[in-house]
């Protein structure tokens, strides 16, 4: 397989996220598992031979059905999954979680759980929620491990029948492995010459969290053996933080004027494969700490901890800037701006923020005036130097 076929593949299930997940269903016999929020556990969901399919928006998801059941505080990103569900976009799921990832998406978890017990034609399945704690607090990682028991539970009866150790312990190998991958394409960014851009990053890292882990692993191991004729990726070296982003408009945008994003702490990019499972330990106690002690997300953290995950992600990734895209009504970023731009000043890395951005660029040329300003002044002074 040559590695422009590979990356190429890699785009089209990025893209067509949905079609791939049916694809899968049909040829496979098999059952697909959405889940919302960062903490529910691929592993458990593998071992039970489902495909495990992120929840996630589109560019040009209408939101109109949403915001009828959705009030305006809820940030756009939220919105935009919500309509997904509830519009039938994702009628071929058969089973569907929701984790405790933030208060937005545990109220989304309610308005589901009561549209479905009260709606006649709803078009995705009775939600169950995931309660996983983010708290660094031993009473915590016990709360975590039997709400992971309960999980485990409520999948063997989806599967009908055991899922057996040897099937858990062959799930975190995959998963391990997945990371690991994404780990080494991050260093293609990461190095002093990248020759993947964050555009590129982005897409690979989405495509991983639809797609059957071992076909995933063939394409990137191309991408990784091939990695030598890739072209380098010349331009001012930029970290993204704040909210999320689902599609590569930003990304895409930020590369076309001069930018290369070397990095992000976001749970579409690089958070996403942070940590592994320790797999010499009991299974539930390995997958409930990995996902319990990697970098926390913001609405769950303090704002020290935000401030000290961010500078190890500057840290590894070596931007000459940050910048800092909020969504409107994404409350947790923005409370910990103030003290990660002082943070970063006193390191001496230049920020911009773009805040109350909408899930699709409503302001483009404003946003494309700031961004080009901020890269020229990241320019000049790579000039006085």
């Amino acid at each position: 397989m040559t590695i422009d076929r590979a990356m190429s593949q890699l785009m089209e299930v990025y893209r067509n996220r949905d079609r791939y997940a049916v694809k899968w269903k049909g040829e496979n016999n098999g059952k697909v598992a959405g889940y919302l929020g960062s903490d529910v556990p691929e592993e458990l969901l593998i071992a039970a031979g489902f495909l495990p399919v992120k929840i996630t928006g589109l560019r040009d998801t209408d939101t109109s059905i949403g915001n009828v059941y959705l009030e305006k505080g809820f940030n756009p990103m939220i919105h935009v999954q919500f309509s997904r569900l509830v519009d039938g976009s994702y009628d071929y799921l058969d089973h569907l979680l929701i984790s405790n990832s933030s208060d937005a998406v545990i109220r989304v978890y309610y308005y589901l759980r009561a549209l479905h017990q009260r709606e006649d034609n709803v078009s995705y399945p009775e939600p169950f929620f995931y309660d996983f704690q983010h708290t660094k607090y031993y009473s915590s990682g016990r709360y975590n491990r039997d709400r992971t028991y309960e999980l485990l539970e409520q999948i063997k009866s989806w599967k009908g029948q055991e899922i057996k150790d040897k099937q858990v312990i062959e799930a975190i190998r995959l998963c391990n492995k997945t990371r690991q991958l994404l780990q080494q394409i991050d260093r293609l960014r990461t190095c002093e010459h990248p020759r993947i851009s964050g555009t590129q990053a982005l897409q690979i890292i989405g495509a991983s969290m639809v797609m059957e882990k071992r076909g995933f692993h063939s394409y990137v191991s191309t991408i990784l053996d091939q990695s030598s004729s890739l072209p380098i990726h010349h331009g001012v070296r930029l970290f993204i933080t704040g909210s999320a982003h689902e599609h590569t408009e930003f990304y895409e945008l930020v590369e076309s004027l001069g930018g290369v994003i070397v990095g992000e702490d976001h749970e579409m990019g690089a958070r996403y494969y942070e940590g592994l499972v320790d797999e010499k330990v009991d299974i539930i106690d390995g997958i409930v700490d990995r996902y319990h002690y990697r970098s926390t997300p913001s609405s769950q953290s303090t704002v020290s901890e935000r401030v000290s995950s961010l500078l190890q992600h500057v840290s590894s990734a070596q931007p000459e800037g940050v910048i800092f895209f909020i969504y409107q009504s994404d409350d947790a970023p923005s409370w910990d701006f103030p003290e990660q731009k002082k943070a970063l000043d006193e390191s001496g890395i230049p920020v911009l923020l773009l805040d109350k951005q909408d899930y699709r660029l409503d302001d483009i040329e404003n946003t494309k005036e700031k961004i080009t300003a901020f890269i020229e002044s990241i320019n000049y002074k790579r000039i006085k130097r």
